[in-house]
């Protein structure tokens, strides 16, 4: 399983990072692939798990919610001066509730509702705010490459977290973090994890954003992206059980499927990007 692994890593892992580097429409288009195949992979886990899903309907809605998140944006007026989100979310809420009164089985269509909207709440939501993280010059001209430094911050900080406590956790884990959600994870791998991703975004920091975070302000960040992370795999893993599947799917051998590999960022992008446009934006 080791070098089925790393092989991946070491395809995608470069063109990930180009793609945020390069921000934009390529990064737009990548994310937007990524959304929805991870979607797909949630669909598919909802249906083994006897869950049912409105399929391609909770396709049409991810368009609409990812679309609305980028175009024009989510501004930074307070209330929105765009509704483009609150529009896609009655588009989406009158389309799910079309498709099951036009459905002659009624016995299931809460549970059709429920994992098609939570779906969208917990995917594609979540991982259009890192979209909007890297490219928060469109929105505030003063944040020319405060967008780009805190993505790659974010993801520096999720991957060392995620390498160390498996590492930690692999050599000196005993205590179980979670054992019913998640056996394999210890609070040792969870403590050597954070310590981790908060020397690495100290050393992020000094390396290559001097001008966006203080020292403190970074150690405590690197923190709470750390803490969110972990709950954001917790919660996945969650599901997976309640589903009674491994992996989200097979897609990258060695790691299982993208909602594997992105679950850490479904909880820390949304916080990181208020953060940084509400604090660094004034």
């Amino acid at each position: 399983m080791i070098l089925p692994r790393v092989l991946t890593a070491v395809v995608l892992a470069p063109l990930f990072l180009w793609g945020l580097y390069l921000g934009s429409l390529p990064f737009f288009v990548f994310m937007g692939l990524l959304v929805f195949l991870a979607l797909w992979e949630f669909h598919r886990m909802a249906e083994v798990g006897g869950h049912p899903t409105q399929g391609w309907v909770g396709i049409a809605g991810a368009v609409m919610v990812l679309l609305s998140l980028i175009f024009p944006g989510v501004k930074t007026f307070l209330p929105f001066e765009s509704q483009s989100v609150a529009f896609a979310m009655m588009a989406v809420v009158l389309l799910v509730v079309l498709r099951e009164l036009c459905r002659q089985d009624k016995s299931l269509s809460v549970v059709r509702l429920s994992m098609t909207a939570f779906s969208l709440f917990f995917i594609v939501w979540p991982l259009g705010y890192f979209i909007l993280l890297r490219d928060l010059s469109f929105l505030n001209p003063a944040l020319f490459n405060a967008g780009r430094e805190a993505a790659f911050f974010m993801v520096v900080v999720i991957w060392a977290q995620d390498t160390a406590a498996l590492a930690v956790g692999s050599a000196f884990g005993k205590h179980k973090l979670a054992p019913v959600v998640s056996p394999g994870k210890s609070w040792e791998g969870a403590v050597g994890g954070l310590v981790v991703a908060m020397v690495v975004g100290l050393v992020a920091r000094e390396l290559a954003m001097k001008d966006l975070f203080g020292r403190l302000e970074c150690v405590v960040l690197a923190g709470a992206v750390g803490v969110l992370a972990q709950l954001s795999d917790l919660f996945e893993s969650q599901i997976k059980r309640c589903f009674g599947v491994k992996d989200s799917s097979h897609l990258l051998p060695g790691h299982g499927g993208l909602l594997d590999r992105f679950d850490s960022f479904l909880l820390s992008s949304p916080f990181l990007y208020f953060y940084v446009l509400m604090v660094k934006g004034r």
